[in-house]
């Protein structure tokens, strides 16, 4: 579904890249994999971002990001490896997903409302602990 390749497409090569961002992302993608898997196996239809290339939002941002990018605070879940954007264009990935299925892969995401044309994944947990959780 997502690759490393995918995640790291927009700063491949970047100097702060080291084995213990690829390892947290590693841990991110499997667990999101598992997540996007099981929202296929219910009739979710995965539709490839233009401008990415897979499943991963926006244009360039919602995979890894170095610290001196302005998207995001400095301790974004992306600038840590831990935190992807899905395209959802329609919503239907974000309207299939609740809270026991986030549990069940050990992932949280932030609140559909904030997040209109993708869905925000992360392995960390937020300040609140709620797998559903305002940025």
């Amino acid at each position: 579904m997502i690759t490393p390749q995918n995640y790291f497409r927009a700063y491949a090569g970047h100097r702060e890249l080291n084995e213990d961002i690829y390892g947290r992302a590693a841990y991110l993608l499997s667990r999101a994999n598992d997540l996007l898997a099981e929202c296929v196996d219910r009739g979710w239809i995965p539709v490839i971002n233009p401008h990415t290339g897979n499943l991963i939002s926006g244009q360039d941002n919602g995979g890894w990001r170095p610290s001196d990018c302005a998207i995001g605070s400095a301790k974004s879940s992306h600038k840590l490896g831990q935190g992807i954007d899905v395209a959802d264009r329609d919503g239907a990935l974000d309207a299939m997903i609740d809270d026991a299925m986030l549990e069940r892969h050990e992932l949280y995401r932030e609140h559909p409302d904030a997040t209109a044309g993708w869905v925000h994944l992360t392995d960390r947990a937020p300040g609140s602990k709620r797998r559903t959780f305002w940025p």
